[in-house]
């Protein structure tokens, strides 16, 4: 299965906020980053490349708080 280029700009910018040491994020979080580097995408964009991620196994939301968690970068790396 083959990643799409919006798929792997949303998960480097999640990577990147996990490295910086958030342990949750939510579809704005990402949004922020992506203004910051330039390259916008609109919310419903990037929520759906939340749920694209979620179905690799990649990220996981919690159903209680909204949050989102990283749960593997290995699981992206092996759809590509």
């Amino acid at each position: 299965m083959s990643r799409s280029r919006s798929t792997t700009i949303v998960f480097a910018v999640i990577e990147a906020l996990v490295a910086e040491g958030k342990t949750s994020f939510r579809p704005g979080d990402v949004n922020s980053a992506l203004r910051d580097k330039g390259e916008p995408m609109g919310t419903w964009e990037v929520r759906a490349e939340f749920s694209r991620l979620e179905e690799q196994g990649s990220i996981a939301c919690d159903a209680v708080s909204g949050n989102w968690q990283m749960l593997s970068s290995d699981a992206l790396k092996d759809a590509g």
